[in-house]
């Protein structure tokens, strides 16, 4: 779906889509692609998000993931727990607080881990990854590690993903906005110094379930590594948020990573649109090829800890009551709070009884 530089217009309409709309259209973001294939800005009489009630399964969902009781939160061979998923991602909470006391390789996809609380390290055959809140840590397909909290705080939004996962390229700005590619943390090889055992377990995740191998050496004794295939980390204050003064862009300007099905975006306090005839607010939108899993890292508006389920084809966008009292106190100095984590995926995600559970159904 190619967008089009020729555009219609119809009845009336803004000038300038979301600019000058307040107190004169209820606008409404109809789009392909989430926010970047053919658009379609809808100008109604009233507010199109007004919801009274559903009927049906699919639905806006919400849940606090905080005291979500995992697998692995104390058992040492369990795995993180999924709450949306379809053919190509599963989105859930790791709360690991008990270390691996085997070594790990996932074997069905990519794993990015965004730590929400706790400290450790993820002990990889190329060598430590040691982690704090706000880190995103990808071990890419097949990696061999060890996953060792530090504490017992740990919450993390985890993402599998079947395809690999890969930076978003924002060639337009230049190489070093969203964040220097040199401020990434790589791991250097390192000889953990682990006592000598008759035997080690390499547990590895499959479709099927997970299979143990037993190996009369260690499978993390790296001496050296090279190549353009390793894990990493890099930590959200590192990442600058691109702003605009005239207009709120749409979440895509955020965007962190990427596989082919899905976008993986950062949400990081910044300045708000300063122009008070623009929206600040996002768009009354429909999103109808992308589901939206939102998790809150943190914001002052709500409390930490919340996945939010938007499906496609569900309008979501803030209620006009909401618009208006926001409207009557805004001003050019505010600032948006929100830290968050959004993976929009492209084909639809499913809850699981483990989401429904703590969304209410």
């Amino acid at each position: 779906m190619k967008p089009s530089w020729i555009h219609v217009v119809k009845g009336r309409t803004a000038r300038q889509a979301r600019v000058g709309t307040i107190g004169t259209f209820h606008e409404e973001l109809f789009g392909r692609a989430g926010f970047v294939g053919p658009t379609a800005m809808l100008y109604h009489g009233a507010s199109p998000s007004e919801l009274l009630r559903v009927e049906g399964d699919t639905r806006v969902r919400v849940g606090t993931v905080t005291q979500l009781a995992t697998s692995d939160l104390d058992d040492a061979r369990g795995d993180f727990e999924p709450l949306l998923v379809n053919s190509d991602l599963k989105i859930g909470i790791s709360r690991r607080c008990v270390p691996m006391p085997y070594c790990y390789r996932n074997a069905v996809g990519d794993l990015l881990y965004f730590v929400h609380r706790g400290t450790g390290v993820f002990a990889t055959e190329f060598g430590p990854i040691d982690y704090e809140p706000g880190d995103y840590i990808l071990l890419p397909r097949g990696t061999t590690f060890r996953h060792l909290p530090a504490d017992a705080e740990g919450i993390f939004y985890v993402v599998e993903s079947r395809l690999p996962v890969r930076f978003t390229e924002h060639a337009q700005i230049g190489r070093h906005a969203p964040f220097d590619p040199a401020i990434i943390t790589i791991p250097d090889v390192k000889d953990y110094g682990w006592p000598a055992q008759d035997e080690w377990e390499l547990r590895v995740k499959h479709s099927a379930g997970h299979t143990s191998l037993f190996l009369s050496n260690c499978p993390i004794d790296l001496v050296g590594w090279k190549g353009d295939l390793f894990p990493f980390k890099i930590n959200i204050r590192d990442i600058i948020p691109i702003m605009s003064d005239r207009i709120h862009l749409a979440p895509t300007a955020w965007c962190t990573f990427e596989t082919d099905t899905a976008l993986i975006v950062t949400f990081l306090p910044q300045t708000a649109v300063t122009d008070l005839t623009a929206e600040e607010l996002p768009s009354n939108h429909r999103n109808i090829d992308c589901d939206e899993a939102v998790f809150i890292h943190a914001d002052k508006m709500r409390p930490d800890g919340i996945l939010l389920h938007l499906p496609q084809a569900i309008m979501h966008g803030s209620k006009q009551g909401d618009r208006d009292a926001f409207q009557a106190t805004r001003t050019t100095s505010m600032r948006r709070e929100l830290t968050g984590v959004s993976v929009d995926a492209f084909e639809p995600l499913q809850p699981t009884d483990a989401f429904r559970n703590i969304a209410g159904g």
